[in-house]
């Protein structure tokens, strides 16, 4: 079975770092009870609900992969992928095509690597892209739900972007009577050909900010005690 590799993320003095989404899961428990509740369930029905977790990890890989190669003009090998995963992320990977042709989007990097020396944190943001004017940092996902976890991981990344690229940020938007950058999550079904949008206007992008920030101190007065 195809496993996602882990990219490595080091600062400027080489040293490896944690990921933005591995410093949530540490620091936060707000869907647990969530996660728990599924838990139950999966074991009430006689299902492993482990197994199940790698099946849905597995359909995500695949999905992110077949978008990531349509931006790139690229082929993707599936033959790692069970007939079961390949035909649910095939159907997720339409809903993409047709929000991409109903809203006419334009990817311009994916899968980009970014680093923060000052959080010493790293991340990789799944796209950015624009609709019209507008500059949008998108997230894709094939969960049921939309959590603040995932607000909180694209306000981190738009920092991080916007202060490696300081031609992309708010105030040099604003001069150019451009709206800041916002993000978006993506969320594709895997049953039926159908996306949900979730638009993350911008004070919801700096309260996002503002709680990784948050994080990021918690985690150093961990290692701290």
């Amino acid at each position: 079975m195809p496993k996602k590799r882990r990219p490595d993320y080091k600062l400027k003095d080489g040293s490896k770092v944690k990921s933005v989404t591995t410093l949530i899961g540490s620091q936060l428990g707000w869907n647990k009870q969530a996660l728990l509740n599924w838990t139950r369930r999966m074991c009430l029905e006689g299902i492993d609900d482990k197994e199940e977790l790698r099946e849905a990890g597995q359909i995500g890989t695949l999905v992110h992969l077949l978008i990531e190669g349509h931006q790139k003009g690229l082929d993707i090998d599936t033959r790692d992928f069970t007939r079961n995963q390949t035909e649910q992320a095939m159907v997720a990977f339409g809903g993409y095509i047709e929000w991409a042709e109903k809203v006419k989007f334009k990817p311009h990097k994916s899968e980009m690597k970014l680093v923060d020396e000052s959080w010493r944190v790293g991340g990789t943001a799944d796209c950015i892209g624009s609709i019209g004017d507008d500059l949008i940092m998108l997230d894709w996902k094939t969960s049921k739900y939309l959590y603040k976890e995932h607000k909180i991981q694209l306000g981190a990344y738009i920092k991080m972007f916007e202060d490696q690229y300081p031609k992309a940020s708010k105030e040099a938007r604003d001069n150019k009577g451009l709206k800041p950058m916002y993000g978006m999550v993506l969320r594709f079904e895997k049953e039926e050909l159908k996306f949900h949008q979730h638009i993350i206007k911008r004070e919801k992008i700096e309260a996002g900010i503002k709680a990784f920030d948050s994080i990021v101190n918690l985690s150093r007065l961990h290692d701290e005690l």
